[in-house]
């Protein structure tokens, strides 16, 4: 191509909608066979380059590495399949764990518009979605895992008869940690139902909470009570400064 048909990195970034740096970078990589003008040093390319250009932006919009864009055009058909076959298998891994994020943002969002309506409801007719309790066991790590895949898997339990004594657990299907003692499990055919309120803990002494107060409240209205289960949500400070721990709490009712 004579030297007045060659374009600038300015002018092909402008043709091929691309950032200069990131077609001199591509350049700095030997990717491209872009001559100097002698006067300036600027790069110069000829459309053989541009045609590279276009393939090598194709592939990286694949997510193709860099480093295997190297001599591109002397890449067999079954090296090129290779490239793009594992990049297909990372591919999929990252959809994979993109979707556990975007399930455990619904999640969290769940939760806090749970204690959103709370906040605004004092009692709720929900139903329990906590099925069994084991004790903490943060040397297991399955255990461990798990509250971190989930933090609201840690619950707490209050037995009927004993308010004063707070439990801290785990919530597990009935089918995990099968091993493991149970401290609470869901009845198959329960004879009572739930209310559902915002217990509120404060972080530092547990047992300064609100639990007998939303208890009395129920009593009051001719209901008698039972054990409470609590799936925690969040940690906040309150307008003393004192960290306090919410959650989605269940109270069993009767009449």
């Amino acid at each position: 191509m004579e030297k007045e048909k060659l374009l600038t990195v300015g002018q092909v970034a402008e043709i091929m909608n691309l950032p200069k740096s990131k077609i001199r970078y591509w350049d700095d990589m030997n990717l491209l066979t872009s001559s100097r003008n002698r006067q300036n040093g600027y790069r110069l390319f000829d459309m053989e380059d541009i045609l590279t250009i276009s393939d090598i932006d194709f592939y990286r919009r694949l997510d193709i590495p860099i480093n295997k864009m190297t001599n591109l055009y002397r890449k067999s058909p079954e090296e090129l399949w290779t490239i793009l076959d594992e990049t297909q298998t990372r591919v999929a891994s990252e959809l994979a764990e993109l979707e556990k994020k975007q399930q455990g943002i619904k999640h969290r969002k769940d939760q806090l518009l749970s204690l959103i309506e709370l906040k605004e409801k004092e009692f709720l007719d929900e139903p329990l979605d906590v099925e069994r309790i084991i004790p903490i066991d943060l040397k297991d790590p399955n255990e461990l895992q798990t509250y971190i895949d989930n933090p609201s898997s840690l619950v707490v339990y209050i037995e009927k008869g004993h308010e004063k004594e707070i439990t801290y657990g785990f919530a597990v299907t009935t089918k995990e940690f099968v091993k493991e003692m149970t401290i609470w499990q869901q009845p198959e055919q329960p004879n009572y139902s739930y209310k559902q309120f915002l217990l509120t803990i404060k972080s530092d002494n547990p047992l300064e909470n609100n639990f007998e107060s939303m208890k009395e409240k129920l009593e009051k209205k001719g209901y008698h009570t039972g054990a409470m289960v609590g799936r925690y949500i969040m940690t906040a400070e309150d307008q003393d400064g004192f960290y306090r721990d919410y959650y989605k709490a269940w109270i069993e009712v009767d009449k």
